[in-house]
């Protein structure tokens, strides 16, 4: 199998006439309180489960997370779950179980 490099990948993409676009986000690191706040803004209503979820999956999914607080990374995994349910009617993380994630975190 031949490997392509940079240059022929190139000549292809501009023999095709085909424009292709990178466009490269760097996600600043959130802190611990901002996590914590995403709890909190589920608890009084003002944010999905599901958002929640899809915002703190941007750094647990990316190829390269840069997330060097550890109690941080541990809280993004957790609120990467927080939309999981254990029936169709029901989530597997309780009201309860989100206010013991906040107070475990500001202890």
């Amino acid at each position: 199998m031949q490997y392509l490099n940079n240059s022929t990948v190139l000549c292809i993409l501009i023999t095709n006439h085909l424009v292709l676009e990178y466009v490269v986000i760097k996600l600043s690191e959130p802190k611990l309180i901002e996590c914590i706040n995403k709890i909190k803004s589920v608890l009084n209503g003002q944010t999905t489960r599901e958002e929640v979820s899809d915002w703190a999956g941007t750094y647990v999914h990316a190829d390269d997370p840069e997330v060097e607080d550890d109690r941080v990374w541990n809280m993004l995994i957790l609120l990467s779950g927080i939309d999981l349910k254990d029936s169709p009617e029901t989530y597997l993380h309780s009201t309860d179980d989100l206010n013991d994630w906040i107070k475990q975190y500001t202890e």
